[in-house]
């Protein structure tokens, strides 16, 4: 069984970094491209787990009354995730060499421009909304305010609109001292809170995203890598770390315990690492469950924004996981997730995670393109971000929660484009930026452009 592992871990890093060069010379890959972030995904979930398991690392459900994830469990789910791998970086490719052979014949094609006044209108009224759901409903040291009960999930979403909103402002003024230290604030409270670790990852993603464009480059410098990286392993530990400073205790104290939850991820243990063996485990009882979804998994986006208090028995957006869970294997009561693949296999067996895949691709990598062709100041390249942040997300829990952390979870800026959408068709505009200090943006994406299309005509 070991050596169908190993065999499994060296095709896969065989595939990772095939893809990563097909990637990088002929998809334009940049910080903001939908393959980076699923490069980084598949690198820490897929190929960095399954290394650790071959290294002796424990599966899921190694405990008493459960069924462990078995070897050849990860080595099919290894295999399923190189053949997504290698759809999506299809479709990326495909993308990029249909942009960059059309980049130059096609007409300029109107689109709308960022309106400050909306800007405004919502940070306006979300920033006070925002601070006082967290006065209302959230842990502050010294101060208590918060209920025992929240009645409403959407109280607890409140609680995010402040710092959200700070987030359009530093994408639209740039990182202005007093945002800075305004958004340094927010995410103190976050990392004070514990809970909803992505309300601190999501917005290092998009900070870094913007600070990119703006600056008109590719990557980030050294010291937005460093930030990224600390506030990504300060992701693991974030819940222990909330739970001790609120109880005051030392910071000592608070420092070994994150420093043993860092000291696992690096070992490749870390419960949250257990990704491949919770898709592992997704595929087996999947096939157990004997028949096929076909799309209904995402029946309960039609009710998710209804709040339960006005529906108490409103379908649940895991209903299907919980049918498929077992007593050795009870993935709904302990909160794992599938992922996105294992989403694809529930509705259309192995067909769907290739075909699903790459039509995913295919659309984000479409996308990437309209977004930077139209520029950095247009609704485009702004929802784009907004979207292209979460997919780590999406990635991991499933297709279905690019509607909950998109639109639910970052409302705010979800009602800026609404309402740019629904705006006087005078907003409209040609390829021309606004007059203001715009990034090297549009520049970047034509060299780009041209230089993948002549690499095409080799």
């Amino acid at each position: 069984m070991a050596s169908s592992l190993f065999n499994a871990v060296l095709v896969d890093l065989t595939v990772l970094v095939g893809c990563v060069a097909c990637l990088a010379a002929f998809a334009r890959l940049s910080a903001t491209h939908p393959a980076s972030v699923y490069l980084v995904f598949h690198g820490l979930f897929i190929t960095f787990r399954a290394i650790a398991i071959l290294n002796g690392a424990t599966t899921l459900f190694s405990w008493r009354g459960a069924i462990p994830v078995s070897e050849p469990e990860i080595v099919r789910a290894v295999v399923l995730a190189d053949l997504a791998l290698a759809a999506m970086t299809c479709a990326w490719v495909l993308v990029a060499h249909r942009a960059a052979r059309f980049a130059f014949t096609e007409t300029a094609r109107p689109h709308r421009k960022l309106q400050p006044e909306i800007l405004k209108l919502v940070a306006g009224v979300c920033i006070p909304v925002g601070c006082a759901a967290m006065l209302l409903w959230s842990n502050l040291p010294g101060i208590v305010f918060a209920t025992d009960q929240v009645e409403s999930n959407w109280a607890v979403v409140a609680q995010s609109w402040g710092g959200l909103s700070l987030f359009v402002l530093i994408y639209w003024y740039g990182f202005r001292p007093g945002l800075v230290l305004s958004v340094g604030a927010y995410l103190s409270w976050v990392i004070y809170q514990g809970n909803f670790r992505f309300r601190l990852l999501i917005p290092i993603i998009l900070l870094t995203m913007i600070n990119v464009d703006r600056r008109g480059r590719r990557w980030p410098g050294a010291l937005g890598v460093t930030v990224l990286l600390v506030c990504s392993l300060m992701f693991f530990p974030l819940k222990g770390i909330g739970q001790r400073l609120q109880s005051a205790q030392a910071f000592g104290d608070v420092w070994e315990s994150a420093r043993y939850e860092i000291a696992s991820v690096f070992r490749g243990d870390h419960p949250d690492e257990t990704v491949l063996d919770q898709f592992a485990s997704a595929l087996t009882l999947a096939d157990a469950h004997g028949r096929l979804y076909w799309g209904s998994t995402y029946a309960g986006l039609v009710t998710v924004a209804v709040p339960r208090q006005w529906w108490p028995e409103k379908p649940g957006l895991t209903r299907y996981e919980q049918e498929i869970s077992t007593a050795d294997r009870p993935m709904a009561d302990d909160g794992m997730v599938v992922t996105m693949m294992g989403e694809f296999y529930l509705n259309f067996s192995y067909p769907g995670i290739v075909i699903m895949s790459f039509a995913i691709a295919y659309l984000t990598g479409m996308w990437f393109h309209r977004a930077y062709r139209d520029g950095y100041f247009s609704l485009t390249h702004f929802a784009y971000l907004l979207v292209v942040c979460n997919l780590i997300q999406v990635f991991r829990d499933g297709l279905i929660s690019l509607f909950v952390f998109t639109v639910i979870n970052m409302l705010p800026l979800v009602a800026i484009v609404g309402l740019h959408l629904f705006s006087h068709p005078s907003s409209q505009m040609s390829r021309m930026q606004p007059i203001l200090r715009a990034p090297r943006v549009r520049e970047r994406s034509l060299g780009d452009a041209k230089a993948s299309r002549e690499s095409a005509c080799l």
